[in-house]
């Protein structure tokens, strides 16, 4: 074995090294430390990613259970790293829930009604070599990273992404499920990978987490037995989803969001917001 590798040398469930750091608290938004780099903006170049990209790598096995709540899929690995280390590139891709979900108002399950979450979740990408020094953003394959997120119960136990009601099964999590990176500066300026949510919605009310999963797809035409897996994972605070009748309201917009919309990210941004009338 390479002893270069990080100081962690166990291997998580998918064939990476994992470093098994204490869970940190972030505010609206983290400094990169990552380089600059005359890559494109957001503004200037943009890689969509649909969700049938990835189903091959991030796909639900749906169990029957109670229309009332989402039903249980799986549960969550033992070790779930936030940091993941690629042994073939020797690069560490560490995730960052820089914009933690605040709350929601519940969606139900009509198409029309939907509300996302508040704020939206954003989540940055920090790759840095063995020895940690930050990689420089323009020597890597930025379009082919994708985040997918999925749906799980408050103590990350449960993976809450179904409701079924057979012979019928039900998304609880609404909107585009994965993002691509997007280059962008915070509001002090640093350059740093970005991914956001912006349109994310969820059908029932409860106490709730979201799971981001980081990849990077692989094409069979420049490697053979290619497999894209995922390279790190990152859990958000728990939020709640209220009923309409209980939700208090749409918050102001951070100053993380308005610096990424200024910079052309398509994300909702809400100047002037008035709290909710108490029931008299």
């Amino acid at each position: 074995m390479d002893n270069n590798v990080p100081h962690s040398t166990s291997l998580n469930e998918y064939g990476h090294y994992a470093t098994d750091l204490p869970p940190q608290t972030h505010s609206n938004y983290h400094p990169s430390g990552l380089m600059t780099s005359p890559y494109p903006t957001t503004s200037q170049q943009q890689h969509p990613v649909s969700n049938d990209d990835v189903a091959s790598t991030a796909t639900s096995t749906m169990n029957t259970g109670n229309i009332d709540q989402p039903s249980t899929m799986k549960t969550a690995p033992s070790t779930i790293s936030r940091i993941g280390y690629d042994e073939r590139e020797m690069k560490m891709y560490e995730l960052v829930v820089c914009q933690q979900p605040l709350h929601a108002r519940m969606c139900g399950f009509g198409e029309k009604d939907r509300r996302p979450i508040d704020p939206p979740p954003i989540v940055q990408l920090i790759v840095s070599q063995q020895n940690q020094e930050p990689v420089d953003v323009q020597t890597l394959q930025i379009p082919f990273f994708v985040l997918h997120v999925t749906l799980w119960s408050a103590d990350r136990n449960e993976e809450r992404n179904i409701i079924s009601n057979p012979p019928k099964c039900t998304r609880v999590l609404m909107g585009s499920l994965v993002s691509s990176p997007s280059l962008l500066k915070n509001p002090d300026g640093e350059q740093g990978l970005y991914f956001a949510f912006p349109d994310l919605s969820i059908r029932t009310e409860g106490r709730y987490t979201l799971r981001f999963s980081l990849m990077k797809l692989v094409s069979a035409d420049f490697q053979t037995d290619a497999k894209s897996k995922i390279i790190a994972q990152v859990f958000s605070d728990p939020f709640t989803v209220y009923s309409a009748k209980r939700f208090p309201g749409m918050t102001e917009s951070t100053d993380l969001s308005k610096a990424f919309a200024k910079q052309g990210l398509k994300i909702p941004i809400r100047n002037d917001v008035r709290g909710r009338k108490s029931d008299s």
